[in-house]
């Protein structure tokens, strides 16, 4: 009971002192903001990124063509041989008829567009899909190099540009995500320790006499870590607001775009736990940067 009303005592205090200095605080609260939207739209980008690259490894398959028509003896060798690398799932044997159908299937409406054709140009091919481990870009390529070694094979398909592009955009996101995210984290602290450093000047005479009528060093330290627990949790949400802002303008942007594939474009918002954890974070980083402050300021007394 009596930690409870310390702590409620902790809080009061904090919002007092809070209401005290509304300016500053108002302006450091908003650059705590800016900081953690800075690193929420990073993790926006982050999350829908990831999921386009789920979403390639819930539906990769390799193509690989074949030039001149097989015998359904070949075919059956070939699909042996295919579903005798360790990582295929499963393979299916696409003919030129087949390919056809599906092409005109693709064009429905605009059919004329074949009409001028004299004979099927399409190639027979074999669908191959991977099993969950080797759906990557090191598996696929994994099992194109085998795939090469056969004669037969005149093309192999994955969609080569587009993998290797997303997966060098992706890797460098990792790099940044984690250099922003380390340097903002840096500058939230210094923003709310400096704010406390000034708070502490100004009440200096008030916690000399404290500390000397017997106030214990957590009974001083309470009420400003509470300011920066505060501090860093309004920050928090309030870059939230800031992120949803800017999702709603671009996907609102995307839906009137004359493109039709940022039309088709979906972009999802941060899952309720990045939104939990950023707010736990400002939070978190609010108490170090005042716990930081009050050791150094502490020791001098």
């Amino acid at each position: 009971m009596k930690r409870v009303h310390l702590l409620k005592y902790f809080i009061q205090e904090a919002i007092t002192n809070i209401n005290r200095n509304k300016v500053l605080n108002a302006i450091t609260i908003s650059m705590i903001a800016v900081s953690l939207a800075i690193f929420g739209i990073f993790l926006l980008m982050y999350v829908n990124l990831n999921r386009v690259v789920r979403h390639w490894t819930d539906t990769v398959q390799i193509i690989a063509y074949v030039e001149n028509a097989v015998t359904p003896e070949q075919q059956t060798a070939l699909d042996a041989q295919i579903r005798g690398i360790a990582t295929v799932e499963d393979v299916t044997f696409v003919s030129p008829e087949q390919a056809l159908e599906r092409l005109k299937t693709r064009l429905s409406g605009h059919e004329d567009l074949l009409a001028g054709l004299d004979q099927n140009p399409l190639p027979a091919s074999f669908e191959i899909r991977l099993i969950n481990k080797a759906r990557s870009l090191q598996g696929v390529e994994a099992v194109t190099s085998q795939l090469q070694q056969i004669p037969t094979f005149t093309d192999i398909q994955y969609g080569q540009t587009w993998l290797e592009n997303l997966t060098t955009i992706m890797n460098m996101l990792k790099f940044l995500g984690v250099f922003l995210g380390a340097f903002l984290f840096f500058t939230v602290i210094f923003i709310i320790s400096n704010t406390i450093k000034l708070t502490l000047y100004a009440r200096e005479e008030e916690l000399a006499i404290m500390k000397y009528l017997g106030a214990t060093e957590s009974f001083i330290k309470g009420p400003f870590l509470a300011e920066g627990i505060i501090r860093g949790f309004f920050g928090a949400g309030l870059s939230l607001l800031v992120i949803f802002s800017t999702y709603s303008l671009f996907t609102a942007m995307l839906h009137y775009s004359s493109s039709s594939l940022f039309r088709l474009t979906t972009i999802s918002f941060l899952p309720w736990t990045i939104m939990m954890i950023l707010v736990g974070l400002g939070s978190f980083l609010g108490w170090c940067g005042s716990l930081m402050t009050l050791r150094k300021y502490l020791k001098t007394y």
